[in-house]
């Protein structure tokens, strides 16, 4: 049973770097992305949903379709909706840039990886943790969003690690983490939902942390669903062990600190059947509200 990861980033677009990643099922993901296009279909042909723009009413992408007042509430409240159905959870990671920048040199950020690149490394660990915690084989297509400048590093160390035979990985647990990397690349967030909702993570948690906006946060962590979000702080002892012990120790490392953080937390085991349960649930929150459901494949 594979499992699709969407990465991508917000924060301040300065320090303040957020990594965050939604996870689900493959089969249900493709569900969301047919719904998804269908439902931003029905908004008017809104090319994609952004987050950044959702509060913004006088420009933007929502504005040029014609979106205001509760036609987009109603749209981030199905397409939370689909998210609640179709995928398993969100995490985020939170990285200081010139934190990272202080403690690394620029051959070591060259060689091993930028903060953005640590950041994606966090969100890969907790995505493993929480998944083996739910009792799902790790076997991940990972998809970054590209608009980031350091998002094609990223997608080289991971394609680096992809080339290492799982035979060598199960034979040495102690040594490499026991991640199945099926797929692994770049994308465009207006044509995959699952960045598009992966960016409703990352805007949201940055809200949060600013007190701007809660409307995205609302939305995603209505109460009574099975989804929920988790969150890893990349701080200066988690930095410093990065740079003294090398990319595998420290993974290897976070990935105990992390089960660790799940279990405290509390993550349900997964059954097939709590997509058609999520789903069932989404569909009678969304009744009345006017969307529509795809039926196309992609």
């Amino acid at each position: 049973m594979a499992v699709d990861l969407g990465l991508d980033e917000g924060g301040d677009n300065d320090d303040k770097l957020l990594v965050s990643v939604q996870v689900g099922i493959t089969e249900p993901a493709k569900r969301l992305k047919r719904q998804w296009k269908a439902r931003l279909r029905d908004a008017n042909n809104l090319e994609y949903f952004h987050s950044k723009d959702f509060g913004n009413h006088t420009g933007g992408i929502f504005s040029k379709a014609g979106l205001y007042g509760n036609d987009r509430r109603l749209l981030l409240k199905d397409l939370a909706g689909l998210v609640h159905s179709h995928l398993l959870f969100g995490a985020t990671t939170r990285v200081k840039v010139s934190e990272y920048n202080r403690l690394t040199n620029q051959d070591f950020r060259s060689q091993i990886g930028t903060a953005y690149s640590f950041g994606i490394d966090m969100c890969l660990c907790l995505a493993y943790a929480i998944v083996t915690e739910m009792g799902i084989k790790p076997e991940f297509n990972i998809l970054i969003e590209r608009g980031h400048r350091n998002s094609e590093q990223a997608a080289q160390i991971i394609a680096e690690v992809q080339k290492i035979p799982h035979e060598m990985i199960a034979a040495h647990p102690d040594k490499l983490i026991a991640m199945k990397i099926l797929t692994a690349g770049l994308g465009d967030k207006k044509d995959h939902p699952i960045l598009q909702s992966a960016d409703m993570v990352a805007y949201s948690d940055w809200q949060g942390l600013s007190n701007g906006d809660p409307a995205i946060w609302d939305a995603l962590h209505r109460p009574g669903v099975r989804y929920k979000t988790y969150r890893l702080h990349g701080n200066e002892k988690l930095i410093r062990e990065f740079v003294s012990e090398g990319p595998n120790p420290f993974i290897r490392k976070q990935r105990k600190r992390a089960k660790a953080y799940v279990a405290e937390q509390g993550v349900p085991k997964f059954r097939p059947d709590d997509a058609e349960t999520d789903e069932r649930i989404a569909q009678r929150d969304k009744s009345g509200t006017g969307s529509g459901e795809g039926s196309e494949e992609e």
